[in-house]
């Protein structure tokens, strides 16, 4: 297919959109990468800047390709009500560009950034009662981004039931790459584990870059018809406690689901391997290369 990926060239901290465009051409598909910022700073070939708050200048870019994989966000912490509010206004307003644009286009699918933010995070405001946390749970989003993923998660029903495009919401777990001195790298994850209430506030979850990859790719050409939401995670959480030492430490009442393995995610990534055929290679014993 011909795909356009928007938001592929990234930044300093969030550069998963090269990865994705690597392995979907890997994969033989022909892409394109349609950002307001210029990669390496030469607007070479399968490029195209564009302001995608801009509905003009989105549908021109999106024209002619069969697919698209909307990663654009403004993805900055809650500094402020104000800047929550920026980013609340840039966040939706891309996604209906985008998949408005998509719809019009007669494109074959769309497949979307959504985030584990929707599901509760950070978990320090509302505390969990039962985990896994599963994809079949209501949406509980604390923050100006993840209201933003939440309301366009709502859109992609919306748009889907009236044009009938099909529409994968990819919920992605915090990021991890494997490239020393980066601000999620995995050399930074044994200063985690002398302190587990640093890591509480997304249930000690992550996800590699490569497996974000992998899960776009494949659910681009997944048998899913309507407009769908899910956790991409890896299969385990970023601690070498159990998840039993972790639920009691961090917080207490909380019971775990029977048959949770000792280390298996606390986010549920069933749905994903059920609907897309996800099957997550990369976690962070695998790249330290530690059994624990």
């Amino acid at each position: 297919m011909k795909v356009a990926v928007t938001g592929g060239t990234g930044s300093w901290d969030r550069g998963v959109g090269p990865v994705v465009i690597a392995a979907l051409r890997e994969a033989g598909h022909e892409v394109t990468n349609l950002d307001w910022a210029v990669p390496g700073g030469i607007a070479g070939r399968g490029f195209i800047k564009v302001d995608l708050t801009d509905y003009g200048q989105t549908f021109a870019a999106l024209y002619g390709h069969d697919a698209v994989i909307q990663l654009a966000a403004n993805g900055e912490p809650d500094w402020d009500h104000v800047s929550g509010a920026a980013r609340f206004h840039t966040n939706t307003l891309i996604a209906y560009n985008v998949f408005q644009a998509a719809c019009f286009l007669g494109m074959k699918k769309v497949v979307w950034a959504s985030s584990e933010t929707v599901l509760g995070f950070p978990f320090d405001i509302v505390k969990p009662k039962l985990l896994p946390i599963s994809d079949d749970d209501p949406p509980i989003p604390t923050s100006s981004y993840g209201i933003s993923k939440a309301v366009t998660e709502d859109l992609a029903r919306h748009m889907n039931r009236r044009y009938g495009v099909p529409f994968i919401g990819l919920r992605f777990s915090n990021i991890f790459y494997d490239t020393p001195g980066h601000v999620t790298g995995y050399d930074k994850v044994p200063s985690f584990w002398d302190d587990p209430i640093s890591r509480s506030f997304n249930l000690w979850g992550y996800v590699d870059s490569r497996d974000i990859a992998q899960a776009c790719t494949r659910a681009l050409v997944a048998d899913v018809h309507g407009a769908e939401a899910m956790t991409i995670a890896a299969p385990d959480t970023i601690m070498t406690q159990t998840n039993a030492e972790l639920v009691a430490q961090c917080f207490p009442g909380c019971a775990l689901r029977p048959g949770i393995g000792a280390h298996e995610s606390l986010i549920s990534i069933d749905k994903a391997k059920r609907l897309i055929g996800y099957d997550p290679q990369w976690t962070w014993r695998r790249v330290l290369g530690r059994n624990d």
